[in-house]
């Protein structure tokens, strides 16, 4: 086979296709140099934006930029592209940032509300103004989660915030989003929207623009609409909802204020398959589930707080929220019959109520302690120390049919024994294995699956090893948990999670006392031991 080389000068067979770059298109393609490729184009190239308008980069985004898909966007009623087009001197010109929607955001649309979008100029501006904020131009490094923009409009009710996902660290590639969150409007549902990035920080001469792949702050679907096309929903759809037993509960869906807590994709994704198949087969617990998941209110999330108990549609089955805050940003979790779920996406707006996806299935346990334990970055050293001490702890925690209630100590516990107490635990962790044995066995309760509803009960615990725990809640804050034993207290760190096999809580200190250490599988204590033999030492010394 003979294979043809190419000759620095020669010009390749040019392409059928016609290329843009920039404002430019390539009218000579590929010829060969001896260091590289030279593209002939028609014009000099500059940035994408430089030297144009917000507007009238859109105006020749079908001549110059065909690549954006923005041709539903040179219909935008006139006042905006008034707005948009105008410039002045440095010290004068309004800035803007702008998210565009692609025509693609469009085409996801169904025809009726694309039709009544596209037709009603009214509601068009109003939506379009959703997309735009004034005074300040954003680029997608400065996209800093929980902080909000108004929209243009004020009186819409309109406000800007974003997200970022994925890190360098994991190699996961980085999506950034922008949400509308609307909660005044009188044109608007309430609700967010959520659009991701597709193409960030086209530089213009009146501000900043963004590509988006969604139409923002224009809500048109019930929540089981919603649930039966949402891209992240597709599983809670076809293995849960789609089953003829869940139509009453669809319907619930449809009622005039409604709010789901619903499982993403990646919530079904991490169960075991036969977790998973187990789930999905029995339908009398599936559907008790769901209704775990649902309430007949609108509830959006930044009006709750940490004292948050919801009721659902289960019979006596309350949920409980929580909320972590970082700076701007915030965190919720819900927690329903013995499972915590991160909030991923809160308060998805439709036109009856909200949607919140959770990365977990509320009240279905899927994994043994000893699973959880063995995988939980937070208890790499637990693990490790229950391996070393003893076979029959982790066998424990390993039976599906055991109960237990572990309080499990995290690394930076065993950090914190390491850097205050070292003798402590040189002796723990280095000398007989029955004395780690023992101060673990303080930590678990066998015989019992204790949620945190049952423990308030309690105010004292017996453990495995027939110690006793003393069990309260903070005087000064009700949301914190309080473990004593021998004069140590240890907070939890997670409020309970459920297992298949029990219940554990993440602490955050080593529960133990120093007789404790002292254990050597019945013999005399190591120092009462050492006490005895320097007794002796010092009578032998005082009768010579």
């Amino acid at each position: 086979m003979v294979t043809s080389i190419p000759v620095p000068g020669q010009q390749q067979p040019l392409m059928q296709k016609k290329i843009s770059v920039n404002q430019g298109t390539i009218v000579q393609d590929e010829v060969i140099a001896s260091n590289g490729i030279l593209q002939k184009v028609d014009r000099i190239l500059v940035p994408v934006g430089v030297g144009e308008t917000i507007w009238s980069f859109i105006e020749d985004v079908d001549r110059l930029y065909p690549q954006y898909k923005l041709s539903k966007l040179k219909s935008m009623p006139l006042p905006i592209q008034t707005l948009l087009d105008q410039q002045g001197s440095a010290q004068k010109q309004t800035k803007y940032t702008m998210f565009l929607p692609n025509d693609d955001a469009f085409a996801s649309l169904s025809d009726e509300q694309r039709d009544d979008l596209l037709s009603s100029q009214s509601l068009l501006e109003t939506v379009l103004y959703a997309h735009l904020i004034n005074d300040y131009v954003i680029f997608n490094n400065h996209f800093e989660k929980g902080q909000l923009y108004d929209g243009f409009k004020q009186e819409d009710g309109v406000q800007l915030h974003f997200d970022h996902r994925g890190n360098r660290t994991d190699d996961i590639a980085d999506e950034y989003y922008v949400a509308t969150s609307v909660s005044t409007s009188k044109t608007l549902f309430e609700g967010d929207v959520f659009a991701r990035v597709v193409t960030p920080n086209i530089a213009t001469e009146n501000g900043v623009v963004h590509i988006v792949d969604t139409v923002l702050a224009y809500i048109y679907r019930t929540v089981a609409d919603t649930l039966q096309t949402h891209h992240n929903l597709t599983m809670l759809w076809t293995d849960v909802f789609s089953k003829p037993v869940m139509k009453p509960l669809l319907e619930k869906l449809n009622l005039p204020a409604v709010t789901l807590f619903a499982p993403s994709d990646k919530a079904f994704k991490k169960l075991p398959e036969q977790k998973l198949l187990e789930l999905v087969t029995d339908e009398e617990k599936l559907y008790k589930l769901m209704e775990l998941h649902i309430m007949e209110d609108r509830v959006y999330l930044n009006d709750q707080d940490n004292q948050t108990m919801l009721t659902t549609l289960a019979d006596q089955r309350f949920m409980r929220l929580e909320v972590l805050e970082n700076g701007t940003a915030k965190t919720f979790f819900s927690y329903g019959d013995g499972i915590w779920a991160e909030v991923v996406q809160p308060n998805l707006g439709a036109t009856n109520g909200v949607i919140h996806l959770i990365d977990s299935i509320l009240g279905f346990p899927y994994q043994t302690l000893w699973e959880f334990i063995s995988v939980e970055p937070s208890l790499a050293d637990l693990a490790r120390y229950l391996q070393k001490s003893s076979p029959d702890l982790v066998n424990y925690m390993q039976g599906e049919h055991d109960k237990l209630t572990v309080f499990a100590p995290n690394n930076e516990a065993f950090l914190e024994m390491y850097r205050n107490h070292y003798e402590d635990y040189e002796t723990l962790t280095q000398s007989d294995m029955k004395v780690l044995e023992n101060v673990l066995k303080t930590h678990i309760i066998h015989g019992k699956i204790l949620s945190l509803d049952d423990l308030t009960k309690f105010n004292q615990i017996a453990t495995t090893n027939g110690k006793t725990i003393v069990f309260r809640q903070d005087d000064f804050n009700i949301n914190r948990w309080i473990l004593s034993y021998g004069g140590m207290e240890a907070t939890m760190v997670v409020k309970g999670q459920r297992m298949t096999n029990g219940f554990i809580y993440i602490i955050d200190k080593v529960l133990y006392t120093p007789e404790d250490l002292g254990y050597a599988g019945g013999a005399l204590p190591i120092l009462a031991s050492v006490f005895s033999t320097l007794l002796s030492a010092i009578l032998a010394y005082a009768l010579i």
